[in-house]
């Protein structure tokens, strides 16, 4: 009986020991989605070169390229990217995990022609979980 509850024990343990946390979850997805899809084509004209996740502030950061027509920032900078990104980031079913832990979320959009940043918004807690207004 004594040897059962131990081997009981000692499973308990080991399975325990097995799950990763969720920044480690996060780390992995990120690696696994670069090595895998990147860089892919999202539409015409834009593509997502990378996904990084940045443990020390719990940020899953992407890095898009603009091309062609895409490619034009005083037509970003009209579209509004921080009011899509929150709106976005807000109905996002997909990363519901990450939300529920506070995580932020981080956009570069680069230009193809400069090589410049088209926009670059970081989408916090406190805007993805206000009521929309």
């Amino acid at each position: 009986m004594k040897k059962m509850i131990f081997t009981l024990a000692t499973l308990a343990v080991i399975a325990s020991s097995c799950q990763e946390s969720l920044e480690e979850r996060c780390a992995r997805e990120a690696k696994e989605f670069n090595e895998k899809k990147c860089p892919v084509k999202v539409t015409d004209g834009v593509t997502i070169d990378s996904l990084v996740f940045e443990r020390s502030s719990l940020t899953l950061h992407y890095y898009y390229t603009f091309r062609g027509l895409s490619d034009n920032k005083d037509v970003i900078d009209k579209l509004n990217p921080r009011k899509l990104l929150v709106d976005e980031v807000r109905n996002s079913t997909s990363i519901r995990a990450y939300k529920e832990a506070g995580y932020n979320f981080h956009y570069t959009y680069w230009s193809a022609s400069t090589k410049k940043p088209l926009a670059d918004v970081v989408v916090t807690k406190k805007e993805y979980s206000q009521k929309k207004e």
